[in-house]
């Protein structure tokens, strides 16, 4: 499991909170969002529309920042 930052850790709050105003500005424009069940999502908008359906994810198997914000989120297979 990649190691959890505090990016991740807002992240993961703020989706517990769906607080999706929020959530938009943590993540990169180009997020690239891989679900746990290797769904495709790019973009903060098609992200967000896929949270509101679904629980909470666990931390993520893989992610990156760029500029402090998440541009690439692999969830864990299941």
């Amino acid at each position: 499991m990649a190691e959890q930052v505090p990016a991740v850790g807002n992240v993961l709050t703020t989706i517990e909170r769906r607080d999706w105003a929020r959530l938009q500005r943590l993540l990169d424009p180009a997020v690239h969002w891989t679900t746990a069940i290797e769904e495709q999502l790019h973009g903060p908008a098609a992200v967000i529309a896929r949270l509101t359906h679904d629980p909470p994810p666990a931390p993520p198997s893989y992610h990156e920042l760029r500029d402090g914000r998440i541009v690439r989120w692999i969830d864990v297979p299941g």
